[in-house]
């Protein structure tokens, strides 16, 4: 439905009589959003660890269908700070190796290694950059180098062109498509709390410990 929504307002301009406003601007994302990448300690195996600070990855988020990243595997020794970047719950962040162009937001703090890109100032809302990049994924792949895209480099990213609401339009959207997000956030939260009472009953049930057989009865 958010994605539906951008695509008619800022795409199509559909609210707008197929056309973009006179008032609106164009530019490139890099004015508007300063774009940084992660950073990873070397050789990354001297730091990984059981507990400690959470350590994405891009295989946390491949086959990830919300937004938010609420699970993170691994975990770095708090010495690989100072060589990686550490981001507070609410950061978006942009896959550019391995599966490049996802976008996610995070709803735990972590840090990101060199795969990741990360925006420490923007003009746009989260929600508003999180769709923005979900439209132009399939045109990132594209600019990559060679036939093979690996690699999703800043300054492709910086150059791409984007349209620019007045302040009143933006204001509207984030307003309309903010309450999605958290009706997301709060469904994926209460998906995990499901899946571990499950995982934690399951086994008891299957091994006897836990028996159903009375629940006819009580009723």
């Amino acid at each position: 439905m958010a994605q539906a929504i951008f695509k008619s307002w800022f795409v199509d301009f559909e609210p707008f009589s197929g056309k973009k406003p006179s008032g609106w601007q164009e530019g490139s994302l890099g004015d508007y959003v300063t774009i940084k990448r992660g950073g990873s300690p070397r050789p990354i195996q001297d730091f990984l660890s059981d507990s400690g600070l959470r350590w994405l990855k891009i295989s946390d988020v491949t086959s990830l269908q919300t937004p938010f990243i609420l699970e993170i595997k691994e975990h770095i020794k708090e010495s690989g700070l100072r060589k990686t970047v550490f981001l507070k719950s609410g950061a978006l962040v942009l896959s550019n190796s391995a599966t490049p162009g996802i976008p996610k937001i995070l709803g735990v703090d972590s840090c990101i290694h060199d795969g990741w890109l990360y925006f420490s100032k923007s003009f746009f809302s989260n929600e508003f950059l999180y769709l923005f990049f979900k439209q132009i994924r399939q045109d990132l792949v594209a600019l990559g180098n060679g036939s093979v895209f690996t690699n999703l480099k800043t300054d492709i990213l910086k150059a791409y062109p984007v349209v620019v609401p007045d302040e009143a339009t933006m204001q509207r959207f984030n307003e309309t498509v903010e309450p999605i997000f958290r009706g997301l956030e709060n469904n994926t939260r209460e998906s995990l709390k499901i899946v571990a009472l499950r995982d934690a009953l399951l086994p008891r049930l299957m091994s006897g410990e836990l028996s159903v057989s009375n629940i006819d009865n009580a009723k």
